[in-house]
């Protein structure tokens, strides 16, 4: 099975800056990706640009071949470039070309191609991103059809599995978030289920299916109208279960959300009133709770490395400065700004490194050496960076806590009077 050098080297080097980007990075369901010598088409929830499908890839180590919307393949080196990266166009009525049905028949029969030798073909059903925490139903038939015509067109295949990804996200616009993908059970198809049944009928069933496996692995809110009270009430369950890590409360929300366990009206409108009341006085669930959570031992080591992380600022400021210059005025869609982040900080320090460790043998160190002391620099630097933010808005939330006292204490009761009920609605889950 041929696989593409290039995607594998940009591949361990996303591996390694993701892990550095995002303060926690975890993966829940790793024993579902057993059984890879079944063709596989991998399916995930759609909410931030970029960073899905680069998420995605770093985490499974198969290969995967991505449906990608035709705008991006730009004629000459980036297409040539993109289809090095098994990615393959898909072209829509917006695109504007004329004989798009043929371009995607044939596109379509490359897949089948890809599946009957093993390949894993991968995609978004939903057809957009978003930067909502919900499933854009209903999903796109595409992978009904893809299903059918690759039984059709491979007489002896027998399997075909549907591998759903839900991934979930701290922040969508924010810097240094965190991240969890979660993978589902796959769905296992015989070619004998779609022999007996109605096509039609049997592509319309299984999209269904699909997106039930979507919402049981994402956080899907689908209560549009609390959409915002949703969102506090996950932020609220770390002060419910304040020793539990971030992703077991994200899971654990996750459960009680399709369990319908919040749709309790009288809770929402306190809710809605609690978030009104944050926005007056500017106070922040996320910034309380890591207020709580902050200890000693984190300042000291604020303290300590605080000169270090400085030289490191220092030594990668062009390439710093430049990458928020162009996130900040290059970029309308808000959700491809910390994706593009990350891709410009990763690949332009590698010829950035290489070439300031010239200077070093001038010193008595060693070329190579001096690589990797610009590389620990870099790493230091970007952790750092993430715990001296934390730090500085812990500081000023406590300056406007003890500036601002009564404030303070009429959102903090608030505060409480939801986290006692949330702590009520878990317990009867429990």
């Amino acid at each position: 099975m041929r696989r593409s050098w290039l995607y594998e080297f940009f591949r361990i080097i996303l591996v390694f800056g993701l892990r550095l980007f995002h303060r926690k990075f975890r993966v829940v369901g790793y024993e579902n990706l057993k059984g890879s010598d079944i063709p596989t088409i991998v399916v995930g929830n759609h909410q931030n640009a970029l960073l899905d499908p680069i998420l995605c890839c770093s985490v499974i180590t198969q290969q995967l071949h991505w449906l990608t919307r035709s705008d991006v393949f730009k004629p000459g080196f980036v297409s040539w470039l993109l289809g090095k990266f098994n990615m393959l166009p898909v072209y829509r009525e917006q695109d504007n070309v004329g004989d798009l049905r043929d371009r995607n028949d044939a596109i379509f029969r490359e897949c089948y191609k890809r599946l009957n030798r093993g390949q894993w073909i991968s995609l978004f059903p939903e057809g957009t991103h978003k930067g909502k925490k919900a499933l854009n139903t209903p999903l796109k038939k595409g992978v009904g059809r893809l299903i059918i015509g690759t039984f059709e067109a491979n007489p002896n295949l027998k399997q075909i599995r549907i591998l759903p990804l839900g991934l979930e996200y701290s922040e969508f616009f924010e810097k240094d978030g965190d991240f969890m993908l979660r993978i589902g059970k796959p769905i296992v198809l015989s070619k004998e289920d779609y022999t007996t049944a109605n096509k039609a009928i049997w592509a319309n069933e299984l999209v269904a299916d699909i997106s039930a496996q979507l919402q049981a692995v994402m956080t899907d809110i689908r209560n549009k109208d609390y959409y915002e009270e949703y969102l506090t009430i996950q932020e609220l369950m770390h002060f419910v279960h304040p020793h539990n890590d971030w992703h077991e409360n994200v899971l654990l929300f996750q459960d009680l959300v399709n369990a319908d366990r919040f749709e309790q009206i009288q809770f929402l409108n306190e809710l809605k009133s609690f978030n009104q009341l944050s926005k007056d006085l500017s106070f922040s669930n996320k910034t309380e709770f890591e207020t709580q959570q902050w200890n000693f031992w984190n300042t000291l080591r604020v303290c300590i490395t605080y000169p270090f992380a400085l030289i490191g600022k220092m030594i990668f400021f062009p390439i710093s400065n430049f990458t928020e210059n162009f996130v900040q005025t290059k970029l309308k869609d808000m959700l491809f700004r910390n994706s593009i982040r990350i891709s410009f900080k990763l690949f332009f320090s590698i010829p950035y490194i290489l070439l300031l460790a010239i200077a070093f043998p001038f010193f008595g160190i060693n070329y190579f050496l001096g690589v990797l002391i610009l590389v620990g620099i870099g790493v230091f630097e970007v952790r750092s960076r993430m715990r001296l933010d934390r730090f500085k808005k812990i500081i000023q939330h406590k300056k406007e806590s003890a500036q601002r006292r009564d404030d303070y204490s009429k959102w903090k009761l608030a505060q409480v009077q939801c986290i006692s009920q949330l702590k009520e609605i878990c317990n009867e889950q429990n």
